[in-house]
């Protein structure tokens, strides 16, 4: 071989890029995302909610599979211009068909085979995927035994209509971006049986309320007043009726004043209270901020509660402390997952009689089996079924026959209040979640408005029960027609005798969530 011939430039082949099976394959699974992505894309623009699961697939997902087959056309080119220059050939690659060659039309008919079978499932799993990962029943019952306290919760509570990603998640890429992340954490400690039983709150990683609660509700609206009644019974052998109404000073921007009032007052316009809690479960609070409309700074701490640099209203840490801004989840913690105590749910039961009053005892009774110490559910119905029957058969035997039918009912209620709200698998009951929107078996309220806090001119935060609400009728009968009644407020009158001793000290030093109210 002559130089020149060496010096002659290589002629530079044109090949089409299905010459390889492996572009059809790829062909196939990119247009399959494009297809994905195209329809879910349509759906997005012309639905008017946002659905951050719906963004998952729509801009994640289906790109994912599009660049997937984008890999699969550079492999096969990359092969191919190996193989060439293995063969000291140089190539160039082309989208159109020689027909002259039977293996483009074979390697075609086959991009398109696989374009349409893998169009039609990836589509149909991109959308089922999408469908369910969005349900309750996906964020609910698939960990069953880890979320079953808050699905059972859930579907009882107000919110069992509402969607669990609308309040976990909510709007926007951040939030998702952050609940996947933390979901896959999650998945992985289940997987391991490595979570918390129970599951701690409150979640640290659940965002402001504002962006959340506040799509539906609407702080600044003015409610005004409400009219709550709630009828109690004590554990005398009668079961004794206790009435109460309250008028609910809930209060809002009022339109005719130009005012904030009521309870609401905390989270409306300008106002902004912050607070530190000295304990995870934010029940201990030694010390709050309020920032005016004019930028002042009245701070109430605990006597002995000393921190530095307390007028500085945009910090976010305080002596290795978190100040939270206080928002609607402070007073309203358990708005979807409320585990109620066995007292609450005995009156209710009483009240609507799927529990009869009659039944001596009842609601004393009924207490100390529900707060028996149980491994699981079957063991708690056979205990209720068996207690509540001995307890009759031993303290009245010569009526226990004519209670019969009170008794299965009572029982099969008491059954019942117990799969609702105790689940001994996870440790999950009303004694690990309580619920601060009280004051009567846990400190609620209480906690910034206890008595003892003073701000730095010796005022002390309001304690004056007439700030949230009236007592307007009260006494013993479940008819609120029979009770004294005065919308200007009564003062309160406790069930027992016990002088004025509710004057001087907050009710939970007597009343506990395990025997109530």
């Amino acid at each position: 071989m002559t130089d020149e011939a060496v010096d002659k430039p290589q002629k530079i082949r044109r090949r089409t890029i299905f010459r390889h099976p492996l572009s059809a394959v790829g062909g196939a699974i990119f247009f399959a995302g494009a297809f994905l992505f195209l329809i879910l894309l349509l759906i997005d623009l012309s639905s008017g909610d946002e659905n951050p699961y719906r963004s998952l697939v729509t801009f994640v997902v289906a790109p994912l599979i599009m660049l997937i087959g984008l890999m699969f056309f550079a492999a096969a080119m990359a092969m191919q211009i190996r193989k060439a220059r293995k063969a000291g050939e140089q190539i160039r690659f082309r989208l159109s068909i020689d027909p002259t060659i039977p293996q483009n039309w074979r390697n075609l008919w086959l991009f398109l085979g696989l374009s349409a079978v893998t169009i039609f499932i990836v589509a149909y799993i991109g959308t089922r995927a999408y469908e369910a990962t969005d349900s309750t029943g996906f964020c609910g019952e698939t960990c069953h035994v880890v979320m079953e306290p808050q699905s059972v919760t859930y579907h009882n509570s107000p919110h069992a209509k509402v969607p669990c990603v609308e309040c976990h998640i909510g709007e926007g890429a951040s939030f998702w971006v952050k609940a996947k992340f933390d979901g896959m954490r999650q998945l992985w400690a289940t997987a391991l049986d490595q979570f918390d039983r129970p599951i701690q709150t409150p979640v640290r990683n659940l965002r402001p309320a504002q962006e959340t609660c506040e799509n539906c509700h609407w702080p600044q609206q003015f409610y005004g007043d409400k009219l709550s009644t709630r009828t109690y019974y004590r554990t005398d052998e009668q079961n004794s009726p206790w009435t109460i109404k309250l008028l609910l000073k809930i209060g809002g921007g009022n339109p005719r004043t130009g005012r904030a009032e009521g309870i609401h007052w905390h989270m409306i316009g300008e106002n902004r209270v912050d607070y530190i809690a000295t304990d995870y479960t934010r029940q201990e609070i030694p010390w709050v901020r309020f920032i005016t409309r004019d930028n002042d700074t009245l701070v109430y701490t605990d006597p002995g509660f000393e921190l530095s640099n307390l007028k500085i209203p945009e910090a976010d840490t305080l002596a290795g402390y978190e100040v939270r801004r206080f928002d609607c989840m402070d007073c309203h913690n358990r708005p979807s997952h409320q585990f109620q105590p066995p007292a609450v749910a005995i009156n209710l039961a009483l009240s609507t009689r799927r529990i009869d009053p009659g039944l001596p005892y009842i609601r004393q009774v009924g207490l100390d089996l529900l707060n028996g110490d149980y491994a699981d559910n079957d063991e708690a119905h056979m205990a209720i079924t068996k207690g509540l029957v001995e307890y009759y058969q031993q303290e009245y035997p010569d009526v226990v026959d004519s209670l019969v039918d009170a008794i299965k009912q009572a029982s099969k209620a008491l059954i019942s209040i117990y799969d609702q709200n105790f689940f001994p698998e996870m440790h999950t009951d009303y004694r690990v979640r309580e619920n601060n929107l009280s004051h009567f078996v846990n400190d609620g309220c209480f906690r910034c408005h206890d008595g003892v806090k003073t701000n730095q001119y010796g005022e002390e935060l309001a304690t004056d029960c007439k700030t949230c609400h009236l007592i307007v009728a009260q006494g013993p009968s479940e008819d609120p027609g029979e009770l004294e009644m005065d919308i200007t407020g009564l003062e309160f009158h406790h069930p027992e005798d016990i002088d004025g001793a509710w004057q001087e000290m907050l009710c939970t030093e007597c009343h506990d969530a395990s025997s109530g109210y």
